[in-house]
């Protein structure tokens, strides 16, 4: 951030936030957010990760919101990262 040197300095509300680097996996609907995921620290995103945490929170969402469709008529749209490609991802 650029502070001229006649002002004071903004008042950083999480110190120490802005010096870690995060990863966020968002899924959207048509009303706005649906699953939020914060990558723990010092952690990669696999396809196990994705399918295990990210995904299952999705699939149980989805759910909440429309119980009686079922997941299968749900298309993701993916970008092309390696863990969205991967064998146990795609299953």
């Amino acid at each position: 951030m650029w502070v001229d040197g006649q002002g004071d300095r903004p008042v950083v509300w999480r110190p120490g936030f802005q010096n870690r680097k995060k990863m966020f996996t968002v899924y959207f609907n048509y009303s706005g957010p649906l699953v939020v995921d914060i990558l723990p620290q010092d952690t990669t995103m696999t396809a196990t990760y994705y399918v295990q945490n990210v995904f299952s929170q999705v699939k149980s969402a989805i759910n909440e919101q429309r119980p009686k469709d079922s997941t299968s008529r749900t298309l993701l749209l993916h970008d092309n990262a390696g863990p969205h490609k991967a064998k146990a991802t795609t299953q």
